[in-house]
């Protein structure tokens, strides 16, 4: 009987222990969440800045209101939110550049031609 009360508290302060070191650990985000996080990202900035074609008074025709300073609003915000740095080459929208583990997005924006862009966001 004592032997069982023994193991039964010995039970209990190791369950106690280990709860509490799952609690303190530091928490890592996957991959998925980063990727998912900057494909958001490049959504807002692609819809603040103009990325997207306007309709004009033509019938068919699309016009392309590119905004860098809409962009980098949107960027700064992005980075003031997430503390995320985020950097768009040949665009010209930047908060801050982001480091190593950066996560790097590969999209295309027609301004009005095919133009490949390289979006990274990631720590400082």
């Amino acid at each position: 009987m004592l032997k069982t009360v023994e193991a039964l508290i010995a039970l209990t302060v190791l369950l106690s222990f280990s709860s509490f070191q799952l609690l303190h650990q530091p928490v890592q985000h996957s991959s998925l969440y980063q990727y998912e996080l900057a494909e958001d990202a490049w959504r807002v900035i692609w819809l603040k800045g103009g990325l997207q074609p306007k309709m004009h008074d033509e019938w068919m025709g699309g016009v392309f209101g590119i905004d860098e300073g809409a962009m980098d609003k949107s960027a700064d915000e992005i980075t003031e939110l997430t503390g995320l740095c985020v950097e768009m080459d040949k665009l010209q929208a930047t908060s801050c550049i982001p480091g190593e583990g950066a996560m790097v997005l590969h999209k295309v924006v027609m301004a009005p031609f095919y133009k490949p862009v390289v979006f990274r966001m990631g720590p400082e």
